[in-house]
């Protein structure tokens, strides 16, 4: 595990899987981790909305992600872990793929479950998903 990625979502979950990857820093040496928070794009309906407010909208979106990304790159840093935050709007599964290729990483380090119980009912967890989705290996934090 050099270059590690964390999709985070601030639910305890994935702080335990943080947690579990800065005990395990300390056999890696110079490991690289990308925190990354993937925000839903928002569903509007009808053509009330202009170019301006939705530009707020995302800015807004993407402040609240830097935020919860926030704690995730606090805990690295006191343990003197490299980390780099990333926040995007999009699908969870495919973002976590892009930012795999993108930041050349070689783990995905997550929690089990989010902070979205109930669609992980309707539609399986994001966390089995990522598992099937991505290239790389994944270790799931209980």
């Amino acid at each position: 595990m050099q270059t590690v990625l964390v999709p985070f979502d601030g639910s305890a979950c994935a702080e335990r899987a943080l947690q579990y990857l800065v005990t395990a820093a300390q056999s890696f040496a110079d490991m690289r981790v990308h925190v990354l928070n993937v925000q839903p794009k928002a569903a509007l309906y009808g053509e009330y909305f202009s170019s301006e407010m939705l530009d707020k909208m995302e800015a807004a979106t993407l402040q609240h992600a830097a935020e919860i990304n926030a704690k995730a790159l606090e805990i690295l840093s006191a343990a003197q872990i490299k980390c780099t935050g990333h926040e995007v709007i999009g699908e969870v599964i495919s973002e976590v793929g892009k930012a795999v290729k993108a930041f050349g990483c070689d783990t995905v380090v997550m929690g089990t479950r989010g902070m979205s119980n109930f669609s992980n009912l309707v539609l399986g967890s994001v966390a089995s998903r990522v598992v099937h989705e991505v290239s790389v290996p994944v270790l799931l934090v209980k």
